[in-house]
């Protein structure tokens, strides 16, 4: 059951950006803001305050989620310019190496 929470969990990440993923595993504390509460046509519009990167450290499960995120933001901006010459010339080694042994087997 847990394995399946876990990659509904990654499947939701993966749709949405960096940001909103953050969003999605930081806690959220009630805005103090005054601005906070004006009307949605206003000008200056105040987001909630996260919670403090130390009060997140202590909770391992939102330590875990947060880094989660920052590596799939990592993996995803990482290969937005394509794949990188080095895995593209590993994806060549292993391709090669499975032919020699198809050859071999063949015989």
């Amino acid at each position: 059951m847990q394995i399946a929470h876990i990659l509904s969990d990654l499947t939701s990440l993966r749709v949405c950006d960096h940001s909103a993923a953050l969003n999605l595993v930081n806690a959220r504390t009630p805005s103090s803001d005054p601005q906070a509460h004006q009307s949605p046509d206003s000008s200056a519009v105040a987001k909630p305050k996260l919670v403090s990167q130390e009060s997140a450290a202590e909770d391992p499960d939102m330590q875990r989620a947060t880094d989660l995120v920052e590596l799939h933001h990592e993996v995803k901006v990482k290969h937005v310019r394509g794949l990188d010459d080095r895995l593209v010339q590993a994806r060549r080694d292993v391709d090669r190496a499975l032919e020699d042994l198809r050859k071999i087997q063949k015989g």
